[in-house]
């Protein structure tokens, strides 16, 4: 089992921390005496939350008081490696403290509920996402095929029933997706229909025949019974797609906001400018 331990890397970063911390009150045995460790109410109870959580039920006194040592523990070795400058020069804390005031830039301003005004106008703003293409609905008779050989004649005896005025539902075979397709866009229909379907199907003249199209299940009679325009999507059909992206966008301007106000407090000096 020791053996184990000693393999951990969490042990031995632990005990480089205590090394540190020991060496650095070696060296410089009155600095830090004094120093406070507040725990607030609300980090206390975030502590009691994650012990809950990993627990699986709420922490016992002794269990809360081990996490809230541990806690503590650990703010004492970050105060302590901070005034050691072992946060200087070191890429990975600088990445996680860049990313933490980024956050933080993201926060300060909050951000209220877009209503549905600021939805619609943020689906304006970026039509060529939310576009829906035209879009037909049709009834069809259908002929299973698994072959390229074309059923002439079951498709023959349909299109002269059909043409005599017979009722679709008498005729073809049964459909997973029905006889009678809702609206769909040429993208939906090549999704249900396979490659090629949809884009035949719209381009299919309104003249009231029934017209031939091949699909990946076989051969459809298909009569075009209704055409939609392309349109943009209404807020309901989008919401949560154009709610993430407008705040999104808001957090983005907040942040560029706040760099704005921060580069005012900095002077950029070049090598050549030393």
């Amino acid at each position: 089992m020791l053996r184990a331990l000693a393999r951990e890397p969490l042990i031995h970063f632990g005990l480089l921390g205590l090394a540190i911390f020991g060496l650095y009150r070696l060296v410089d045995p009155e600095a830090g005496q004094g120093e406070r460790v507040v725990v607030g109410e609300s980090t206390l109870a975030r502590i009691e939350a994650a012990e809950s959580r990993r627990l699986g039920h709420p922490p016992t006194d002794e269990e809360r008081d081990a996490a809230l040592r541990a806690w503590a523990d650990t703010e004492i070795l970050y105060r302590e490696a901070r005034a050691l400058g072992l946060d200087r020069g070191d890429p990975i804390v600088r990445r996680r403290l860049v990313q933490k005031m980024r956050f933080w830039l993201e926060e300060r301003s909050e951000l209220p509920e877009p209503d549905d005004a600021a939805l619609e106008a943020w689906i304006a703003a970026h039509a060529e996402r939310f576009e829906r293409g035209p879009r037909a609905a049709f009834t069809h008779v259908f002929v299973r095929s698994s072959s390229r050989v074309v059923p002439e004649a079951k498709l023959a005896e349909y299109e002269q029933a059909l043409a005599e005025g017979a009722d679709p539902a008498t005729l073809g075979e049964a459909f997973a997706l029905g006889q009678v397709i809702a609206a769909k866009s040429t993208a939906e229909l090549e999704r249900q229909f396979g490659p090629g379907f949809g884009e035949a199907l719209l381009a299919l003249e309104d003249d009231g025949r029934w017209h031939r199209l091949r699909s990946i299940y076989g051969w459809h009679l298909v009569h075009i019974d209704d055409r939609l325009s392309g349109r943009l999507a209404t807020v309901d059909e989008v919401r949560s797609q154009a709610r993430g992206g407008l705040l999104r966008d808001a957090r983005e301007q907040a942040v560029a906001a706040g760099m704005d106000e921060l580069r005012a407090r900095y002077e950029l000096v070049l090598p050549e400018d030393a």
